[in-house]
């Protein structure tokens, strides 16, 4: 009986595989993403290892590498992803079958390389897959790949502050046809693009976007769609609404702030967002937020007031200090002091405004810190692929040693040789790479320790006014609320617009001329600068004024004040000077040293950024110091390095 089973078991095992067919090379390649299942992997495989003419192995772990990340699977998928990278570029580059799928093996693996915390090796991995996906022609089903990239490319570089290429990836997307032809993802990617236009504070296009966002999630069949969670969708609504309250906040333009709000907060409401275990608890805080605007607009300044302190005591519990957090925080206190100036509660807004500073360096120090570990993390990685290549191609020269022995020292002799420049130059490119992501990084810590110390100056002005019941605190509070805003938009960039740094410049002078001390002040701009286009590293004039009043007018009567920007050809820099009719330069900081005790945190942080940015740039970004031949009053020379938009 025992014998019969075992027959059987055979005989079915054999007419299995015989029956099963092997696929011709037309078959494999027309294939479909959309239709494959675990038979057709099977098929794939038992043909691909039957007939070794045929190509297709690419195709084959590309197929597996998506079948493990829809099981989220997600090794497996990483695993497989790099299997069809690899026997790709070994057997099968410049066959079209293979061609036209590879760029899906790179987003696969890129995709998985971000989601464990890889984010540089990810973009490189991206940007490979879409160099072959825009190569190789496709058809219109296939295309949503390549926006896939471009969309986890724009994410990416969002995370690591890249707003500019964010934005670039993004209007590649929205340049294609088959995107507006898809009426929800069309109406997120011009929502996405219109957000990232806020931010770059180019308010007009940011407008454009959005609207056109909110036209497209208004197509009322878009609610029969059961292809995504309604949940998401109402959100997507939300958001663009909240920016365009954003806007018109910064325009001044209050009603329209209003009803944009209230649009957004009926959509909220009515859905039951609120209960939502979907969205994450952040969204939920940004409505709770502009229900809090609404309620300052409705002059109920108490419930106002309860609503916004829920949000901060809700940030307050556990800080993530994520780029979305940050945001918030800043848009929260904003509104908050709203409230507080039209209650006259002073010591509120003071107290908000420090804790929202105190917020920021804590911020700043912790993703400083997440980008230096990040890095380090990164190079660790290239390392360890660069000791596993070397050992893949020792072992191939090895089996070419033993076949061929009468050469084996020149073999030997020449690897070695060849292993000692590669060496060398991955070790010196390496080293340029550390020291440029070095220096980035020493920019944004200085930039975040200067900024603090201008605020810490202007709280302490905002607090002697108070002490000395001045009618000047509620306008100098809400002018220096609008240059708060300003500083912390341009902290996010490396670079801003020439225009920007002048008007914050401006704001500055305006604020220390008519609350602090009396003086007059000029701009001169040179006409033939198109102050828009020249991007500046920002808060380096503004130091220098600040020391022109405090150390050296502030013993003069009619001071005067003369700021003077224009392009220094010569040494390819833009020159600022700064011109007082105080007690001079030598004097002031005799002064200024003498009530202190110490060099200021400001000078010593501008002298490390000019001796960082001179490195970077290779010129002699610096400061220069002209003293009058009387004695009364000094020119401070600022130059910096600039890039043309």
């Amino acid at each position: 009986m025992k014998q019969l089973f075992f027959i059987l078991v055979f005989v079915f095992l054999s007419f299995d595989s015989y029956s099963q067919e092997i696929l011709s090379q037309h078959t494999i390649d027309t294939m479909s993403f959309g239709k494959f299942n675990r038979v057709y992997l099977d098929s794939i495989k038992y043909s691909l290892e039957n007939n070794r003419s045929l190509k297709g192995w690419t195709k084959y772990y590309t197929f597996k590498s998506y079948v493990h990340l829809f099981k989220r699977e997600n090794d497996s998928a990483h695993s497989d992803a790099k299997k069809a990278i690899k026997v790709y570029d070994s057997l099968e580059v410049g066959y079209l079958g293979s061609d036209e799928t590879i760029h899906r093996a790179y987003y696969i693996r890129g995709l998985r390389e971000y989601f464990t915390k890889k984010p540089i090796t990810a973009l490189k991995t991206l940007y490979k897959g879409l160099s072959y996906a825009t190569k190789y022609p496709k058809p219109l089903d296939q295309k949503s790949w390549e926006f896939y990239i471009l969309e986890r490319i724009s994410i990416i570089h969002v995370e690591l502050g890249d707003t500019e290429l964010a934005l670039k990836a993004m209007q590649k997307v929205a340049s294609d046809k088959t995107v507006l032809g898809r009426r929800y993802e069309g109406g997120n990617n011009r929502n996405y693009i219109g957000v990232l236009f806020k931010d770059l504070k180019k308010y007009d296009s940011a407008k454009v976007y959005l609207k056109e966002a909110l036209r497209m999630y208004n197509d009322t069949s878009l609610l029969d769609n059961d292809n995504y969670d309604k949940d998401y969708f109402f959100r997507s609504q939300i958001v663009a609404l909240d920016a365009l309250g954003d806007i018109a906040l910064y325009q001044n333009q209050k009603d329209s702030a209003y009803n944009n709000f209230l649009k957004a907060n009926k959509i909220f409401s009515d859905q039951e967002l609120v209960n939502s275990d979907l969205l994450p608890s952040i969204a939920k805080l940004e409505s709770l937020t502009s229900y809090g605007y609404i309620l300052f607009y409705q002059n109920d300044l108490n419930k106002s007031e309860a609503v916004l302190n829920q949000v901060l005591d809700s940030l307050r519990k556990n800080y993530s200090y994520s780029r979305d957090e940050r945001d918030l925080y800043v848009r929260v206190c904003d509104f908050m002091n709203k409230v507080y100036f039209k209650q006259g509660a002073y010591e509120k807004s003071t107290s908000t405004l420090s804790e929202l500073n105190e917020y920021l360096i804590a911020h700043n120090e912790k993703n400083i810190a997440k980008q230096l570990q990040l890095y380090a993390s990164e190079f660790e990685l290239e390392e360890k692929d660069e000791s596993i290549s070397k050992l893949e191609e020792l072992t191939e020269q090895q089996t070419t040693i033993v076949q061929q022995k009468n050469i084996i020292n020149w073999v030997l002799g020449g690897l070695f040789l060849s292993f000692l420049i590669l060496g060398v130059v991955l070790f010196r490119q390496n080293k340029l790479k550390s020291k440029y992501k070095t220096t980035i990084l020493e920019q944004r810590l200085l930039r975040s320790q200067l900024n603090p110390h201008f605020l810490f100056n202007s709280l302490g002005t905002i607090v002697s006014l108070t002490s000395n019941e001045s009618k000047n605190v509620i306008p100098y509070t809400l002018k220096l609320s609008n240059l708060l805003r300003s500083i912390l938009e341009n902290s996010r960039e490396e670079f801003v617009s020439l225009e920007e740094e002048i008007q914050t410049v401006k704001d500055y002078l305006e604020l220390q001329s008519n609350f602090s001390q009396k003086f007059n002040h000029v701009v001169e701009i040179d006409p033939e600068l198109n102050v828009q286009n020249i991007l500046v590293p920002p808060m380096f004039i503004q130091p220098f004024v600040e020391n022109a009043i405090e150390h050296g007018i502030a013993a003069v009567k009619d001071g005067e004040i003369t700021l003077n920007i224009i392009m220094d050809d010569n040494e390819k820099l833009i020159k600022s000077s700064i011109i007082d009719n105080g007690v001079g330069y030598a004097k002031g900081q005799e002064i200024k040293a003498k009530n202190s005790g110490y060099e200021s945190l400001s000078g010593s942080i501008l002298k490390d950024r000019f001796k960082i940015y001179s490195r970077s740039f290779k010129v002699d970004a610096r400061f220069d110091v002209i003293e009058n031949t009387d004695n009364k009053g000094s020119r401070v020379d600022v130059y910096l390095p600039y890039i043309l938009e």
